[in-house]
């Protein structure tokens, strides 16, 4: 400022201290002007199915940046392919978006594919302990079938990003892949949301992916456990309602006891 660098509406500000109103009044730096920083935005869109994840397409066809609001420095967080329906975040945050997407950081993705045929349960032990594809090694956390007729729901969770590798994976364990949607990310859902509508995240959806957190876990609630009525005391004071005398002192001459008469007949030792 002292060297006539810093400019406000034009003109020099040398006095240091001298305020200004970075959204209203023109700032530069040595001709440069300086712009307020961008708020961050969190999005969550459900993506329809012929849309590509990409801010641009050099084909022309339709992207996810049609179905949200114009903000400076929005893009997309990963990948979806054009024929894949779900959930995609998007964020002008190239932090957060470096860590909720890099697998070191095993944010959980959970997709719901329908496949040919119904995998038994061989198959998908298979898919948790991993099967190699083209070069690559791939494996999910957990499957399993949620649906299941002539064709079949399988819900994979993994928290790898590598391209089309549920696709690649259900294929090489003989269940191709008709139809692909990602339904959760993190703690983040789809829930709600129709195709091509979306919504902001909220402060702790952006905090649980952060933390790497995953969905919460649907608990089924079982009835509470009944204890079993006490029985009611006799009037000699004993359980339940025989009504045992109390017990009597042996006197000289009483009839020996099993123990006893045992002995008896075994003679001394």
């Amino acid at each position: 400022m002292l060297e006539g660098r810093v400019t406000v509406n034009g003109v020099p500000a040398r006095e240091l201290g001298t305020k200004a109103d970075i959204e209203t009044d023109d700032v530069r730096v040595d001709g440069v002007r300086v712009k307020a920083p961008q708020a961050p935005v969190y999005i969550v869109l459900n993506k329809p199915r012929g849309y590509v994840t990409t801010r641009s397409d050099p084909e022309g066809r339709p992207t996810v940046m049609d179905l949200v609001p114009r903000v400076a420095g929005l893009f997309p967080v990963g990948r979806l392919d054009v024929t894949t329906e779900g959930l995609i975040l998007l964020t002008n945050d190239g932090a957060f978006a470096e860590r909720v997407s890099h697998p070191r950081y095993e944010v959980p993705r959970v997709y719901h594919a329908k496949v040919r045929r119904v995998p038994g349960p061989e198959t998908l032990e298979r898919l948790k302990s991993g099967v190699r594809v083209e070069g690559d090694f791939m494996a999910v956390d957990r499957a399993r079938v949620i649906q299941s007729e002539n064709n079949a729901w399988v819900e994979v969770e993994l928290h790898e990003g590598k391209q089309h590798e549920v696709k690649r994976l259900l294929e090489a364990v003989g269940h191709p892949v008709s139809k692909l949607r990602r339904v959760s990310f993190g703690p983040v859902t789809v829930k709600g949301l129709e195709p091509g509508q979306f919504r902001l995240l909220t402060p702790a959806e952006v905090a649980g992916l952060r933390r790497g957190e995953g969905r919460p876990v649907e608990r089924v609630r079982r009835p509470p456990r009944r204890h079993p009525k006490p029985r009611p005391r006799s009037a000699a004071g004993q359980r339940g309602g025989q009504g045992q005398g109390p017990r009597r002192e042996r006197r000289p001459g009483d009839a020996p006891t099993d123990r006893r008469r045992a002995a008896t007949r075994r003679g001394p030792r």
